[in-house]
């Protein structure tokens, strides 16, 4: 398997558990297998939804997707120091601007910078302030123009 060069957000998995996911999505994600990780933050949001939901076959289902077929096939990017850094670099001159922005975003953000990955996710106006005080990249994969 090759480096990771794309990190894809919560809602991009997601949307590849669904049962009928976004054609280009799926489009995407195919075409660069073995390029995609996830990062820890990632991570976590996937196994606290699934644990939060109530009991029962779709719960067991939906865990065991996440081990057999999330964990297996992407790489976890973790929080490390390096990131922690940058986080704190963010969210400190984002604080000094007056702009509010959430931890796990920041979080999120600072494990791609600090990887040098393109950060894949449906929500680019989370990441529109983030983007400009760093070297975030950014691809949204439900946007048909991608290739």
């Amino acid at each position: 398997m090759a480096d990771p060069f794309f990190m894809l957000d919560t809602n991009i998995i997601s949307e590849l558990m669904r049962a009928s996911p976004n054609p280009n999505v799926m489009r995407l994600s195919n075409e660069r297998e073995g390029l995609c990780a996830i990062s820890s933050t990632t991570w976590n949001e996937l196994l606290f939804g699934v644990q939060r939901m109530t009991a029962g076959k779709k719960k067991d289902l939906l865990f065991k997707d996440l081990i057999d077929d999330i964990q297996a096939n992407f790489p976890i990017i973790e929080y490390d120091r390096h990131a922690a850094w940058i986080q704190a670099d963010i969210r400190s001159r984002l604080a000094d601007a007056g702009i509010p922005v959430d931890f796990q975003d920041t979080q999120t953000a600072s494990i791609a910078v600090s990887n040098n990955l393109i950060l894949v996710t449906r929500n680019t106006k989370h990441f529109e302030q983030i983007q400009k005080v760093t070297t975030l990249m950014m691809e949204n994969w439900f946007s048909p123009v991608q290739d």
